[in-house]
């Protein structure tokens, strides 16, 4: 009797075992939740997100023509009908023209006649971004938006010939180029009239080329200049890409771990 009593005993314990399962189960379920929602979850965090930000090379360049400009380094064309300014601010080589109309009637932008030509060869179809103005009316500013113009770096050597000046600063490389040798050498051509057939425009055609190429691993944020007369093309490296995949499933592995955790 006392052997089936502890038989009995144990069947009615049973179940309490496996609730002090359960509860330490539980409590360690919540320390893992307190461990990752401390200072070491937001350790975790920046590491991946920083792997997910990857690693990127730039080239900052920089344009130069015999054209004049103003403080802002924007070039200016300018007369007694219109005055023009260019702009290539921004990533993979945008251009941004703007025009004022000094007269009392409307100047037309034929676009079907403007283009851009890039080392002797002119570009495929519109350069402009589509639902672009086409006049400008009197006594007022347009813009003229492009679409992006490149956005692959080029392959740079310090052995290369054609180079004019290799030099260094704080963030990187720097190769410098004139007119005869540079890289990317380009026109932009605008027909405008005044006449709303389109008929009997002036063409400004006037050249441009990049003077110099900042290679470097530094992004826009740091850089301290961004004048109009600079664009940036960027690329993600190898390693960059790698890192990013590693710090996307660090992610996933991360949240899985925190809804175990919180689903204990």
């Amino acid at each position: 009797m006392i052997r089936n009593s502890g038989r009995i005993f144990d069947i009615f314990r049973l179940p309490n075992n496996q609730n002090l399962m359960k509860k330490t189960n539980r409590r360690r379920s919540n320390k893992i939740l307190d461990f990752y929602l401390s200072g070491n979850l937001h350790f975790l965090l920046l590491l991946c997100v920083i792997m997910l930000s990857g690693c990127s090379r730039y080239q900052y360049m920089y344009v130069s023509s015999h054209l004049d400009q103003n403080d802002k380094k924007e070039f200016i064309v300018e007369n007694d009908t219109v005055q023009i300014k260019y702009s290539f601010a921004g990533q993979n080589f945008p251009l941004t023209i703007t025009f004022y109309n000094k007269l009392r009637q409307p100047i037309y932008i034929d676009l079907e006649r403007s283009t851009v030509v890039m080392n002797n060869m002119q570009i495929a179809g519109p350069f402009y971004m589509e639902n672009q103005i086409s006049f400008v009316a009197p006594l007022s500013f347009a813009t003229l938006y492009s679409n992006p113009l490149k956005d692959q770096l080029l392959e740079l050597s310090p052995k290369d010939t054609s180079i004019h000046e290799v030099t260094k600063n704080k963030f990187g490389i720097i190769y410098s180029f004139d007119e005869a040798t540079t890289p990317i050498y380009f026109r932009i051509i605008l027909a405008l009239t005044v006449n709303d057939d389109y008929s009997y425009p002036t063409f400004f055609d006037y050249s441009f080329w990049v003077s110099d190429i900042l290679q470097t691993d530094a992004g826009p944020k740091s850089m301290p200049d961004k004048t109009s007369n600079q664009f940036f093309i960027r690329k993600t490296t190898g390693f960059g890409i790698m890192s990013g995949w590693i710090g996307a499933i660090g992610l996933l592995f991360l949240s899985a771990l925190l809804l175990a955790a919180m689903g204990g």
